[in-house]
């Protein structure tokens, strides 16, 4: 049996971190993790890498695209979603050097279940979205 993948999410806004984890956790598929910074996120994965990252790309401090450079060099996770409020965002040639697509950004608020069905995608999971 494969073990679950291990998920962190990283908002500021409390209520959007819980409701992605309130949502992920009724899938038993993932190990939960969230930090309300990149800075708290980074050393929580100097811990424990992550499979996979849901980044908020205005994040006070160091910002989402900081926080996936840093990870990303450092090994710490190398699979990212973006989940923004900023609606003109588009994808920087740093971020498509990580391996990002238009199909990961996530606008706020946000379909949750294409963005488990992109997760498992990424991951390469089976199942769908309930």
């Amino acid at each position: 049996m494969t073990p679950p993948s291990r998920l962190m999410i990283i908002d500021d806004e409390e209520r959007i971190r819980q409701l992605l984890l309130d949502f992920l956790e009724d899938y038993g598929d993932f190990v939960l993790r969230a930090e309300e910074s990149a800075e708290a996120a980074l050393a929580t994965l100097d811990q424990q890498r992550a499979d996979l990252c849901i980044v908020d790309m205005r994040l006070p401090g160091m910002d989402g695209q900081a926080f996936i450079l840093n990870a990303s060099r450092r090994g710490l996770c190398d699979k990212f979603i973006l989940h923004t409020g900023s609606m003109d965002f588009t994808l920087t040639k740093e971020l498509l050097a990580c391996g990002l697509t238009e199909a990961d950004i996530f606008f706020k608020p946000c379909d949750m279940a294409a963005m488990l069905l992109r997760i498992r995608h990424i991951l390469k999971l089976p199942g769908e979205a309930a």
